[in-house]
């Protein structure tokens, strides 16, 4: 009989927020807007000459290319939104703040007799200007500072 499972689970991964985390974080978001703009103009001039090009071939194939077109300009637009939406948010972390950056996985070893709810508990792990600080978990309803 099994008496042991190897079992992933969730990690949170929170970062302090520093002055330099905060100018690197909005300089990447501005550099993937100016991304997002390249690709609209793209978009625009392919879409042009596909259109011209379809006009004089295929006519009847125009409205299925314009709805291709008004989605993928969509598309762009909901990014760009998301985007701005997100450096608005690092324009107004306060530093110190703990801010949660994304989640990665790793695994545990879930054995019989084991609280399971505390070995599943997602641990925290903490970072300072790419620095790990802290290693949280959480056992028997209090935060152990690993």
């Amino acid at each position: 009989m099994v008496q042991s499972l190897n079992l992933r689970r969730q990690v949170v991964i929170k970062t302090i927020v520093t002055e330099s985390f905060k100018q690197q974080a909005m300089a990447e978001l501005q550099q993937a807007l100016g991304q997002l703009d390249e690709q609209a103009q793209e978009l625009e001039f392919q879409a042009k000459r596909a259109v011209e090009e379809l006009q004089k071939r295929q006519p009847e194939a125009l409205p299925q290319l314009e709805a291709q077109i008004n989605e993928d300009r969509q598309r762009l637009s909901a990014n760009k939104a998301e985007l701005l939406q997100r450096l608005q948010v690092f324009g107004q972390l306060s530093l110190g703040q703990e801010f949660v950056q994304g989640n990665v996985e790793n695994f545990v070893d879930v054995s019989v007799g084991d609280a399971f709810y505390e070995k599943m508990a997602a641990p925290e792990i903490v970072i300072k200007d790419g620095v790990v600080i802290e290693i949280r978990t959480f056992e028997s309803g209090r935060i152990a500072r690993v």
